[in-house]
């Protein structure tokens, strides 16, 4: 039987001081890999034992699975909500159900309801088929990321954030494993793909990385970087994904793809023979994001830029699990480290402001006649009325296509480099008469960190010594 860690047995004490607040509604924080699955199955069990029935939801068969898997382990009688699943049983007190299954049946009784990632908790399905269905049950959320593509907080349907642990505290103890991370700074061309509720539209954003958009050649860097680990790749789209896995096949890597149309058992076969290292790589698309479990994979490709910093800490998640003493690799072809900031670095979260995902500068390109920097995807140039010269796409099969570019190792900033751009931006801020406040949010933006109290206590004294003197 798996024993609760420290930290997670003071977030159930957290969580239940404040329902006995009479806060019934909450969001349990803790960074992807450790263990929020096991924190909710031992409250669970405390639940349970004192007769109440628990209702545990999930919108994925990997999550479900690895629900009911770890519920068992400590002893619960448990039953699936599933389709035509065979580990249905109705009498159980412990429910896991998918959320697509539960909200066209006859809803179980609970006490107690669990929604996992639920950053997805705003979604109608939810709100009908969870919140409103269960108005008297205590609810809790699990997720490493409190927001959603679209920005929207969580606190309609949230009232509190009890953080389990930091991504600083996880690694220092050796919960997680630090990955080394490879970036490239300069953001691929997407000035053609249109935002679809808070990301990429999904069939422009394969289309573009399948022709062109994606910077380094995926398998060399691979080859030089991954040191034969096992490797978890994310593609924009299907046609993406298979291609890359040809890419890799071609150079003679034991590689498959999956995405949400692969039949069950061929999806559980796949990633089993990724757990055994008969493959070696496993591209998907949107499927292991969330909920799927396998220290023993060490590498991740980031074959797909997202605006979402929620999907981007979902994916790079995957692989912080220790295991065996192996370093973590990310290869981000995409520049989501420059957008987003390192995976692992904590930040700053709230249940009523709107989360703004990070835009990058739009790409630009030199007209081929007067010179002048113009529009990445303009066809005239606005300044001499030139055409430009735009390769053919042609009729026949596509292949993948990647940008020259080498990605280079992207290290979280010393205490001597924030320092220093402190004590500038202090200058800046007293220069121009700025409230501390703008310090605060650039410091955030600069660094994708928040400030530590520390600093911040300094920056309102600094500031406000040269208000004063003014």
């Amino acid at each position: 039987m798996m024993q609760p860690r420290p930290y997670q047995l003071d977030a159930i004490e957290s969580l239940r001081v404040n329902i006995r607040k009479g806060i019934r509604r909450q969001i349990l924080l803790s960074p992807t890999g450790t263990g929020k699955t096991l924190t909710s199955a031992v409250m669970i069990k405390g639940a349970a034992d004192k007769g109440k029935r628990v209702l545990f939801v999930a919108h994925r068969l990997e999550l479900i699975d690895q629900s009911v898997k770890t519920l068992q382990s400590i002893g619960l009688d448990v039953g699936v909500i599933r389709g035509n699943d065979r580990r249905r049983k109705r009498a159980a007190p412990v429910q896991v159900a998918s959320i697509a299954t539960l909200v066209r049946r006859i809803r179980p009784d609970a006490d107690l309801v669990f929604i996992d990632e639920a950053h997805r908790a705003l979604a109608k399905s939810y709100v009908a088929g969870v919140l409103e269905a269960y108005p008297k049950a205590v609810h809790i959320g699990l997720t490493a990321t409190p927001c959603r593509s679209d920005g929207r907080p969580l606190g309609t349907m949230y009232n509190a954030i009890v953080q389990a642990i930091t991504y600083e505290r996880a690694i220092a103890e050796g919960y997680l494993a630090a990955p080394i991370v490879y970036s490239t700074p300069a953001p691929p061309d997407l000035s053609d793909v249109h935002t679809t509720g808070g990301d990429y539209d999904a069939g422009e954003l394969a289309e573009a990385m399948t022709k062109g958009a994606l910077i380094g050649n995926i398998v060399e860097h691979w080859q030089k970087y991954a040191d034969g680990r096992r490797t978890v790749v994310f593609a924009a789209g299907v046609e993406h994904s298979t291609t890359i896995v040809a890419r890799f096949v071609a150079a003679g890597v034991r590689a498959e793809h999956l995405d949400g149309n692969t039949p069950e058992e061929q999806r559980r076969a796949i990633l089993e023979r990724l757990s055994s290292g008969e493959t070696q790589v496993v591209s998907n698309v949107g499927v292991l994001c969330e909920g799927w479990d396998l220290p023993a994979c060490k590498c991740l490709v980031l074959a797909r830029p997202t605006k979402s910093l929620s999907l981007y800490m979902q994916m790079a998640g995957r692989i912080f699990r220790p295991w065996n003493d192996v370093t973590p690799i990310i290869l981000d072809h995409a520049s989501n480290v420059t957008k987003h900031g390192l995976p692992h670095m904590d930040r700053p979260w709230s249940l009523e402001e709107r989360i703004k995902n990070s835009k990058s500068d739009a790409p630009t390109k030199e007209c081929s006649n007067c010179f002048a920097r113009i529009a990445a995807s303009a066809r005239t140039c606005p300044h001499c009325d030139v055409d430009q010269k735009r390769e053919d796409d042609g009729d026949g099969p596509r292949k993948l296509e990647e940008k020259d570019g080498e990605l280079v190792e992207v290290k979280p900033p010393t205490e001597a480099e924030r320092e220093e751009w402190l004590e500038r931006a202090i200058a800046k801020a007293n220069r121009r008469g700025l409230k501390p406040g703008w310090v605060w949010h650039a410091y955030e933006e600069k660094f994708h960190l928040r400030m530590p109290n520390d600093l911040w206590k300094r920056v309102k004294q600094s500031v406000a010594k040269s208000e004063a003197a003014a």
